[in-house]
């Protein structure tokens, strides 16, 4: 390896420590919010903060928990589990579907500044 390699491996390294120190400054100033539907309605729109503790019972049938800036589907009461596996939900546009109760647990966000100008 030359002297130039080691500029060129120095320089890639710089870059990705700026793009991810630019997206982790971007993720803090947005916000994140928990919806919850079901049969089709919005039950609760909740926004996420640091603070943020909630446990969302649904008729018995499906338990949602609200830590932080997360969500998951705890416990649901249908066969296959798959809103339960899903996990937990850390960032918008993820979501738990229990098909069974038709109960939805997406996250949406919202940027405080312009997200885009058209003419």
């Amino acid at each position: 390896m030359r002297w130039g390699d080691f500029i060129i491996i120095g320089m890639v390294f710089l870059l990705a420590a700026v793009l991810t120190a630019a997206l982790a400054v971007r993720e803090r100033g947005a916000l994140l919010y928990a919806e919850v539907w079901q049969q089709g309605a919005l039950v609760e729109r909740v926004l996420l903060e640091e603070d943020t503790d909630r446990i969302i019972d649904l008729d018995g049938h499906n338990t949602i928990v609200l830590k932080g800036k997360t969500a998951v589907m705890q416990a649901a009461d249908c066969g296959d589990q798959v809103c339960v596996r899903t996990g937990v939900l850390t960032r918008a546009g993820q979501a738990a579907v229990c098909l069974p109760n038709k109960v939805v647990l997406k996250l949406s966000g919202e940027s405080p500044g312009v997200d885009a100008v058209s003419s």
